[in-house]
Formats: C-alpha cells, sequence, structure tokens
C-alpha cells in the first residue's frame, strides 16, 4: 500500500510518523493533508528510507542544490549565486 493510500484509508504509518515528528505537527494533520493530495512522502516501495521527508502545504522548504562548473560555466561565483 502505498503512503498515499494509506493516508486515503486513515492509516498512519510510521514514515507519516517520522515526518510529522520532524515538522512539528500531528501525524493526523499530515495523514489529513496526505488523503486531500497536498502532501507526499516520496517512498520507493523496494526500498527502506533512513529519514522520510514530506514535501507540499504547511511543512519546511527543502532545498536540492545542484551547484558545479564546468568548461561551459567556469564561474564559481555564479555558482554561488544559484544557493542565494
Amino acid at each position: 500500500m502505498t503512503q498515499f493510500e494509506s493516508a486515503k484509508s486513515g492509516i498512519i504509518t510510521p514514515e507519516m510518523k517520522m515526518v510529522a515528528e520532524a515538522e512539528g505537527i500531528a501525524p493526523e494533520v499530515l495523514m489529513a493533508r496526505m488523503a486531500a493530495g497536498r502532501v507526499v512522502i516520496p517512498k520507493n516501495l523496494h526500498r527502506d528510507l533512513a529519514e522520510p521527508r514530506g514535501i507540499g502545504e504547511g511543512l519546511r522548504v527543502k532545498v536540492n542544490a545542484n551547484i558545479g562548473t564546468s568548461a561551459d560555466y567556469p564561474s564559481a561565483a555564479t555558482e554561488v549565486e544559484k544557493l542565494r
């Protein structure tokens, strides 16, 4: 069963509990937002996550920055500016 299916069925999963605790909200609130399609917990059914993360309404912003220079764009300053 997926995280979304669990939320729609009213089942709070261990991942939901972990995300709710990390985000400082009640697991029931997180589950309701997931059931409504406003929050997701990306999870691969074939692999366990050590630290699941929630993405969506009312949760902290997560940033994934790909920083690096190349022969075409050698400026480190430009790459640092991407982070701002």
